[in-house]
């Protein structure tokens, strides 16, 4: 009533108004819709939508809860609610325990995970970068889809009979059963219990206060890791719970098959939000509620979903231009800081031994490779996973590129791959093109639709770029390189040409020698660029990006040049691979494919080129082993990587670094009487990798070889 006498007074508040505006825009979207979907948007879709929608709301406020706590993307949540969830259908289907005490030890089973969660990992991983913690969360994930495929089994698939489930209404032609309506009375309350939490309990106030800055906090002695724990805990619940609040209308299935398709919705809403508002978080988990919703009613590709999704994430992110908030922004510059491997002092490598022993070095590793299938009489078999192994070796060479040197987080970078794969073969196929021309289509492809998607990063640093190139991963590969959709432009079959008259490709040992000499190509160049003043500017600009522009360093430039040169390896990968595959099918390039070398590259060390590719080949190797099975393979990407970040958060090449030092001090140290402790000061002084702003600055702007005067042993 007072509203009303507001309205009619003339009285009405700013938040009144845009309330009002919202509203009406709703109603007229909604209206628009109507007309122009060729099956129009009846209100029983829409209802559907805003049901389902909900969960999605819910999932987003976990995410941003946990961010906004320890300024992190937990990959690992979709199987933190997965393995809650599966525990819960297990007593209910297996053991025969009562439905709604099920779901409850679901929810008390994830709080548990969720605490354990902050306590085994977060905890271990507080002095580490966030780039190095968010990549925890994946080899996290793995483990928790280990535990579930094994301890509670992947027998829970399909359609799940609830006690609720009998009980359905008829709307239009949609039936809405009593799974829906216990989502309808659960997720509110749930909400209303989380925002009391938040703003009206002691607890609630200290979270939102630790969230904004965390070093604050502790000085006021707010305990910051009780408080990091009960978010965890309560994230974990809520993830829990709508896992199995979805199964009853979904049916179910096991998180590692569900993939990140399960995150991918959740990720749009909290990127709406910009991972700080949780109430624009719930608003837009409903609007793309209703969306998916109205895709799968309009569409024949329900994937096409993914597609919308990417969209809404894109322009989000281009339609931001505000400051982010303190907390993102005291994260920010960690994200690019995880897994350098300090270089050598250049004077240092100029030293006649040493360089002398970086080319023997070089040369021997080379002469193994070309030698190593000779030797050692390898079967087709073996030689294709090896050149598979190289493939991925030059997709964790764009990562350097892009994310060691550049600072930009990419988990979409085999989505790259796809698109150069699908280039080549059409080229190859339909116009009998050559094949290295159309590993230029392929490469310049790659670059083109890197930079595209890249563009939000030239606004918005850090985990925006990472969501960006993951959710066009997911919709690349359920969608566009989906043979259901595009038969005629995924080619299933792609032979294999002779080069020059000669040298046939069907043989297996040929593509070996034309993807080995790919990979050598791929890293000179790649070092070429390190080495030059793009390269200088790059790492300037990861370093300090303010400081990069008050010196009139091409930021923008620099950038650009990281987007396309990482894409345009990535796309010739690609050629490559669709050739040694002999075609494309479903799921060849997954957006799994991306976190894997993601994920072996900061094992290796995401700063250089060697870290990069000594964590790709060491993992692929030990995946040849055939001791080592799909579960097996998930503790090597999961637990494996987890021991490692922890023990060796620099990756393997932090290992290599010290025995490096070593061995210069073995060449040199009678030249120099040098020993490791003076090479690290050494590289300190010498201005190539300083952690002054004025030393990056130098270096970027220099016009010697990125030296400076000053460089000195």
């Amino acid at each position: 009533m007072s509203t009303l006498t507001d309205l009619r007074e003339g009285r009405v508040s700013d938040q009144l108004r845009r309330r009002i505006l919202i509203g009406a825009g709703v109603l007229v979207a909604w209206a628009a819709l109507a007309l122009l979907l060729p099956n129009g948007a009846p209100p029983f879709i829409v209802l559907l939508g805003v049901v389902m929608g909900s969960i999605t709301s819910l999932l987003a406020m976990g995410l941003i809860l946990i961010y906004r706590t320890n300024r992190i993307i937990n990959f690992a949540y979709g199987a933190m609610g997965s393995l809650g969830g599966a525990i819960s259908l297990m007593l209910f289907m297996d053991h025969g325990v009562n439905y709604f005490v099920a779901i409850a030890i679901g929810v008390a089973a994830g709080i548990g995970i969720g605490a354990l969660t902050d306590i085994l990992v977060i905890r271990r991983f507080a002095n580490a970068s966030r780039l190095v913690l968010t990549v925890a969360t994946i080899g996290l994930a793995q483990v928790l889809g280990v535990i579930e495929l094994v301890g509670v089994g992947s027998g829970l698939v399909g359609g799940i009979q609830t006690p609720l489930g009998e009980y359905t209404q008829l709307v239009g032609t949609f039936t809405f059963s009593g799974d829906h309506a216990l989502i309808v009375a659960v997720i509110p309350v749930v909400i209303a219990a989380l925002a009391w939490f938040l703003l009206r309990t002691d607890a609630g106030v200290a979270v939102r206060a630790a969230a904004e800055n965390s070093e604050r906090a502790l000085l006021l002695g707010i305990p910051v890791h009780r408080l990091s724990t009960i978010v965890w805990m309560a994230a974990g619940g809520i993830a829990a719970l709508t896992f199995v609040l979805r199964t009853g209308v979904l049916g179910s299935q096991p998180g590692v098959m569900m993939g990140f398709t399960f995150l991918l919705p959740a990720l749009a809403a909290a990127v709406v939000a910009r991972m700080e508002s949780l109430p624009v978080a719930f608003a837009a988990g409903i609007g793309l509620g209703v969306l998916e919703q109205l895709v799968w009613w309009n569409a024949d590709a329900r994937s096409m979903a993914n597609v919308f999704f990417l969209a809404v994430i894109l322009i989000a992110l281009l339609a931001r231009s505000e400051t982010l908030s303190r907390a993102f922004a005291g994260g920010a510059n960690s994200w690019s800081s995880a897994g350098a491997i300090r270089p050598l002092p250049s004077l240092i490598r100029k030293l006649p031994p040493v360089r002398i022993a970086y080319l023997a070095g070089g040369a021997a590793l080379l002469a193994l490779a070309i030698t190593l299938p000779l030797i050692m009489n390898l079967t087709s078999s073996r030689l294709h996973m090896l050149g598979a192994m190289m493939i991925w070796g030059m997709v964790a060479v764009s990562l350097v590129v892009l994310t060691g040197w550049g600072g930009h987080i990419s988990l979409g970078q085999f989505a790259f791959v796809g698109v150069g794969a699908v280039v080549t073969a059409n080229l190859m196929e339909r116009f009998n093109a050559d094949l290295f021309l159309s590993l230029v289509a392929a490469g310049v492809a790659g670059a083109v639709i890197a930079l595209l998607l890249g563009l939000p990063a030239l606004r918005i640093k850090g985990l925006f770029l990472a969501v960006t190139t993951l959710a066009f991963a997911v919709a690349l590969d359920t969608y566009f390189l989906n043979p259901t959709y595009f038969s005629n432009w995924i080619p299933s079959n792609v032979a294999r040409p002779v080069l020059w008259e000669r040298f046939d490709m069907s043989s297996q040992l040929v593509v070996y020698y034309v993807i080995l000499a790919f990979l050598v190509l791929t890293i000179l160049a790649a070092q070429g660029v390190r080495n030059s003043r793009t390269g200088r500017v790059l790492i300037a600009t990861r370093d300090n990006e303010n400081a990069a522009q008050a010196a009139a360093v091409p930021v923008m430039n620099a950038k650009l040049t990281a987007f396309m040169f990482s894409g345009a390896i990535a796309g010739i990968a690609g050629g490559l691979h669709v050739v040694l595959m002999r075609g494309i099918g479903v799921g060849s390039y997954g957006p799994g494919m991306s976190l894997d070398v993601f994920a072996m590259a900061v094992i290796g060390g995401i700063g250089s080129i060697g870290g990069a590719l000594l964590g790709v080949f060491t993992i692929r190797m030990a995946e040849m082993l055939p001791f080592v099975g799909s579960v097996g393979r998930m503790l090597l990407t999961g637990a494996g990587l987890l021991i490692i970040l922890y023990m060796l958060p620099g990756g393997l090449g932090q290992a290599m670094t010290g025995l490096r030092d070593r061995l210069v001090v073995l060449v040199v140290g009678g030249k120099g009487g040098l020993d490791p402790r003076q090479l690290g000061r050494a590289t300190e002084s010498t201005g190539d990798e300083p952690e002054d702003e004025s030393g990056v600055l130098a270096g970027a702007l220099a016009d010697d070889g990125g030296e400076t005067q000053g460089e000195n042993l």
